[in-house]
């Protein structure tokens, strides 16, 4: 897993002055404690230690993939996942500071789309469908998560501020069949918390707790 230092973050759409410059007094700051994500989407190896019979072949044109991330993931599996992982999914807050860390991008590696970064819609990313997890280093975030534009969208939970909806809730990221819009790291794909799509998949979070290896509170990272 990958440590996100507590601190100050962008999260939403960024507010910009006629000379394109961001207005930082009106962007969408948010604070936020430190906390661990991890670094890839879960894969089908470890999904499958908590569902054994669980078949990415159904995902993957027929081919095994165990490297792959398990897609065609609900809310609610993805949910119970982490938590049987001593984990939990990521708030959309988290999830756009470990996308964009301290950096004002649109996305994880920069501020202008670039193709060979993510797998997205068509080939000329080198993949059809999904690809391995980590198939990307390129792309990877200032903080070195990787995967965070394309390959699947991601479950995450709601904003802080924010009120669940009874039946929805938030992917991102963009997937296999994605655009470059969608890829942003400000979109919000709002869907039914119980759909299964072949493009949907998530990673888990969990908080750094302020302890030592012997058990001694320490002063936290920010």
């Amino acid at each position: 897993m990958i440590l996100i230092n507590a601190g100050k973050y962008l999260v939403g759409k960024k507010k910009l002055s006629t000379r394109g410059t961001l207005v930082k007094n009106k962007a969408p700051f948010t604070n936020l404690a430190a906390f661990y994500i991890d670094r890839t989407e879960i894969t089908v190896t470890q999904f499958r230690k908590y569902r054994p019979s669980y078949d990415e072949k159904l995902y993957t044109g027929g081919k095994d993939c165990p490297n792959c991330p398990a897609m065609g993931i609900n809310w609610i599996q993805a949910s119970k996942y982490c938590r049987w992982a001593g984990k939990r999914l990521p708030r959309e807050e988290e999830w756009e500071a470990a996308a964009r860390g301290v950096t004002n991008f649109s996305y994880p590696w920069g501020e202008v789309f670039l193709p060979h970064r993510s797998n997205l819609l068509g080939e000329e990313d080198g993949h059809l469908f999904s690809a391995p997890v980590g198939s990307f280093q390129s792309g990877s975030s200032a903080s070195g998560v990787m995967d965070m534009a394309g390959n699947v969208w991601e479950w995450v939970d709601p904003k802080k501020s924010e009120r669940p909806q009874p039946e929805t809730r938030i992917v991102k990221g963009g997937g296999w069949t994605s655009n470059e819009k969608q890829a942003r790291i400000s979109f919000r794909n709002h869907v039914n918390l119980k759909m299964k799509n072949p493009t949907f998949g998530f990673r888990c979070t969990k908080p750094w707790l302020k302890k030592n290896e012997i058990g001694m509170k320490i002063k936290g990272p920010g």
